[in-house]
């Protein structure tokens, strides 16, 4: 029996890179009992100038419903209006796909060089965050792959947010954590806004997102296509899609925007891009902060766009991990010296390094992000100090912004 699950597990884990596929097939959008709210920033546009969200001015619900979506249900059709990532059945990079086929998928399980990881690896450090950060103070927490705390300007923002075992389906597939989280979820201070970049099994976690309604009720923030599945499980969440460039206000002076990643989604067997994916700036007093989950560099169009529109990042939250062999994965992850590449087109004054280090993805060591970042770095002469690498558990204060790394 046991032998039986490690080889199912493998196959998931395989299948998983082309489309974190389970063995049920499509999920369908439940109908559920979470209060869907429209986006409130009526401005909102797609990445081609002059394409808008569409006549109602929001996304994500059937025209006729005068702007307000009823608590406890969710209308069925489109997702959002046809826009330069959106023909109206499925949502695309404008930049060029990012997916691989399934014979891709094939030559690299038949010619793979994967490094083995151990098993487990001690979390050293728990540094336990405040209760709040008021003001221009901003204070980061890693809780290990792409979940952090953010804290600033009195508000508390939880990224992609996995506490379970396992990245996968049912607590018994895909990959197994190879360190613990670095903060109990019980010890976290009270989390006003959680923010999900997609629907793939390492990002969007059930049981954690279940828990944290549980525990806090927060705002549940997501790219269009992803609130049914969230609030499966979860009644009474309190769930809001945006379209990309689309925003909510979280607090005075904190405003939560969604912006574009070079990604893509899936869930099941054949819902393969039917959810948005994206990644989010938080304006705040203190400057601007990006947070990636999970993202391909492509021709840095992306992080252009961002600093375009909202102008140079006091810290970007960057993907290192989950990068080899590069000709299969360029596509989705960036490596390292694409991540300090991303760090220069946003403009950032400082950026703190993610996803690498809890959940074997791809076929890099477990240390080898931490080892090609450093080289990286001193390649393209980034300051000492100002892409940082915190431990899983570690806690870091970043400064205001001020000159941007060129």
């Amino acid at each position: 029996m046991k032998t039986a699950l490690c080889l199912l597990n493998a196959a998931w884990v395989a299948l998983a890179r082309l489309g974190r596929l389970t063995p049920l097939g499509r999920l369908a959008r439940p109908k559920t009992s979470a209060q869907f709210r429209p986006a409130e920033d009526g401005a909102a546009r797609s990445c081609q100038a002059g394409n808008g969200p569409g006549a109602d001015g929001h996304p994500g619900f059937a025209s006729g419903q005068g702007g307000t979506p009823k608590t406890g249900t969710r209308a069925f059709g489109p997702p959002g209006p046809v826009t330069d990532h959106f023909d109206g059945k499925r949502f695309r990079n404008p930049w060029g796909d990012a997916e691989r086929s399934f014979p891709d998928l094939l030559r690299w399980m038949f010619s793979r060089g994967s490094v083995p990881w151990p098993a487990r690896v001690p979390v050293r450090v728990r540094h336990v965050p405040p209760e709040r950060v008021h003001g221009l103070g901003l204070r980061v927490t890693v809780v290990g792959h792409a979940t952090v705390l953010i804290q600033t300007g009195g508000v508390n923002i939880l990224t992609d947010p996995v506490w379970s075992e396992r990245a996968g389906p049912l607590g018994v597939f895909g990959p197994k954590r190879a360190r613990k989280p670095g903060l109990p979820l019980e010890a976290l201070p009270p989390i006003d806004a959680v923010l999900v970049t997609h629907n793939h099994y390492d990002h969007l976690d059930l049981g954690t997102l279940a828990r944290l309604q549980r525990l806090h009720a927060p705002r549940f923030i997501s790219p269009l296509g992803n609130c049914g599945l969230m609030a499966k499980g979860s009644g009474g969440m309190d769930c809001t899609e945006l379209d990309w460039w689309q925003s909510v206000e979280l607090a005075p002076g904190v405003r939560v925007h969604a912006a574009p990643a070079h990604h893509w989604s899936a869930r099941g067997i054949l819902d393969r891009r039917d959810a948005l994916w994206g990644s989010f700036v938080i304006e705040a007093p203190g400057g601007p902060v990006a947070f990636f989950g999970d993202t391909g560099y492509g021709e840095g169009q992306v992080f252009r766009l961002i600093r375009e529109k909202f102008g140079d990042m006091r810290l970007a939250l960057l993907p290192i991990g989950a990068y080899e062999p590069r000709w299969f994965m360029s596509g989705a992850h960036m490596n390292p010296e694409e991540a300090v590449l991303a760090m220069r087109d946003l403009g950032a004054r400082q950026a703190l390094a993610l996803h690498h280090g809890v959940f074997k993805l791809t076929d890099e060591g477990i240390d080898q992000p931490r080892i090609d970042l450093r080289a990286a770095v001193e390649k393209h002469g980034v300051e000492e100090g100002m892409f940082l690498t915190p431990e899983v558990g570690e806690s870091m204060e970043v400064a205001t912004l001020s000159t941007p790394f060129s």
